[in-house]
């Protein structure tokens, strides 16, 4: 009968691995807790959280944001989705809904937001010069990530994978999060292309807008206490060797 005997290196390298396996965490979702547009005349209206964006039927066009509560979130972030729900169904009769464009597809892409949460919370009546501002600045800056949408997109999340730059801003953020989106391929034609029409944060439940995200949380008490004991494992049977090891000049006896 043959007995195994670990080595003192693989007793430490099984304890490190176990110990970091530990350290892995698993996806983790996010909902939304704010969610609108803003209108390039300056309008948004505060109680409102549909979150259309592009061509309106009143001509104006809208950037929307989606806001995101990071408090909870520990250890680097390594990847990131943004799931935004695009309904099938009007939230009234005749109204528009989901992908609205005559054209096959539309490009929507996400970008920094600068404006203080509590800025895009408030109301903007048309012409106001503060509202254009936060509209201009949730459809440019540093850009996070885009996506190709369409009609096959309508019942479904469009899902906009962050780049290296979003990932950045979330591992830098503390606290509440805006994402900005706008449609980069308007023709700038009065013709309703938009996406997200009838979407509401408040109505699309359990659809509400995600942050999926993958990260590593930093190693807890129990990690550091399990590769410690690798350790002392290791430094207890060096000792042990050196106890049982005969002089050198016996060894030549």
């Amino acid at each position: 009968m043959h007995h195994t005997t670990l080595r003192p290196a693989q007793l430490l390298l099984g304890a490190l691995s176990f110990a970091l396996s530990m350290g892995v965490q698993a996806g983790t979702t996010l909902y939304a807790t704010g969610a609108s547009w803003f209108s390039n005349a300056g309008e948004h209206t505060q109680s409102s959280d549909n979150y259309a964006v592009g061509g309106g039927q009143d001509g104006y066009t809208r950037n929307n944001y989606f806001l995101f509560d990071l408090s909870g979130v520990s250890g680097p972030i390594t990847s990131a989705t943004l799931r935004v729900y695009n309904p099938n169904a009007p939230v009234s009769a005749g109204f528009p809904y989901g992908y609205t464009s005559s054209d096959p597809t539309e490009t929507y892409a996400v970008f920094d937001v600068s404006t203080p949460a509590a800025d895009l919370a408030a109301g903007y009546g048309i012409g106001s010069l503060a509202g254009q501002a936060i509209f201009s600045d949730l459809g440019s800056g540093q850009n996070f990530g885009m996506t190709t949408a369409s009609l096959a997109d309508n019942g479904k999340f469009v899902e906009i994978s962050l780049n290296a730059s979003g990932l950045a801003a979330l591992n830098a953020a503390h606290g509440m999060f805006a994402f900005g989106g706008t449609i980069t391929t308007l023709d700038n034609v009065v013709n309703k292309e938009s996406l997200f029409a009838s979407a509401y944060l408040s109505s699309v439940a359990p659809n509400v807008p995600q942050l999926v995200i993958s990260s590593v949380p930093e190693p807890s008490e129990s990690v550091l206490w399990i590769a410690g004991l690798g350790l002392l494992g290791l430094a207890t049977r060096r000792r042990a060797t050196r106890a049982v090891r005969p002089p050198i000049g016996e060894l030549k006896r």
